[in-house]
Parts: structure tokens; sequence; C-alpha cells
């Protein structure tokens, strides 16, 4: 089965859930993602390109605090129910301390979230960058909706 017709299924009963987001693995494949969002008229938000434009004006210290409150703000302004979401790597920057999946999550209660998942899952884990690098992280896969 094709990721488009994947995701057009699992988005029939996300609505039922409290927490609705779907991660597409896009390690090999490239752009699925963005061609489902395109096919259905679903806003794309390139998260690094609409953080780094507004956290630059925020000092260091308060970064932390902004992101979530930037994030929301973005998702809330889309009028889709659907909300597809890639190129967020600046949120593993540990400087902004924040964990992109306790935020997706939480932003998950009010839209639906699609998001492109561009690293490995291992074990029942996602693990973006490796270890020891100061962007690495490890975390359960518990729960998460995942089309590869």
């Amino acid at each position: 089965m094709s990721v488009l017709n994947n995701l057009s299924i699992r988005l029939q009963n996300i609505s039922q859930l409290y927490y609705k987001q779907i991660y597409v693995c896009e390690y090999e494949r490239g752009n699925s993602v963005e061609h489902f969002s395109q096919a259905n008229h679903y806003p794309l938000m390139n998260v690094n390109l609409l953080l780094s434009e507004k956290i630059k004006e925020v000092p260091q210290n308060r970064r932390p605090y902004k992101i979530a409150e930037l994030l929301y703000e973005f998702i809330s302004a889309t009028e889709s129910e659907i909300v597809c979401i890639d190129y967020y790597e600046m949120l593993f920057d540990p400087s902004l301390r924040v964990n992109p999946f306790d935020l997706f999550t939480n932003l998950s209660k009010n839209k639906t979230l699609i998001i492109t998942w561009r690293s490995t899952i291992k074990d029942n884990y996602f693990i973006y960058a490796e270890p020891g690098h100061p962007e690495y992280i490890k975390y359960s896969t518990k729960d998460a909706i995942i089309i590869k």
C-alpha cells in the first residue's frame, strides 16, 4: 500500500483520538508528506523557516519559552483541521531545551498533525542523531502512529 493511501486510511479514524498525530518515515522515500499536503490542500509548515524568522528577535534565554507559543500560534492560525509538518530539525537544538515529540503531542490535541520523520526508528524508538552528539535524542514510539 502506498504511503499516500495509508495516510488517507489512517486519517479516517484519527479524529476520535485525544492526540492526533501521524509520523511518516521519510528517511529513504523523500517527500510523501509534501505530496500528500499538495494533493489534499493541507497546509505544509516548514518549522525551521517559520521559527527562525521569529526566534531571532527573542533573547537567547527566553527562546525555550517562546518556541511552544510560536508553534501553537502558527498551527492555530491555519483554518485546516489537518496540518503537515516538515523540516523541524532546529527543535532538536539543545539550547532551545524543548522535546519536539512532547511539543507535537501537545499540539495534536487541537489539530491533526502529519509529521515527517527523516531519521531512524529502531527497537521501538525514534532516534535523532548519533549517541554522543549534542542533539541526540531517543524517544519511545509507544502510542505513535507511524507510516513507513
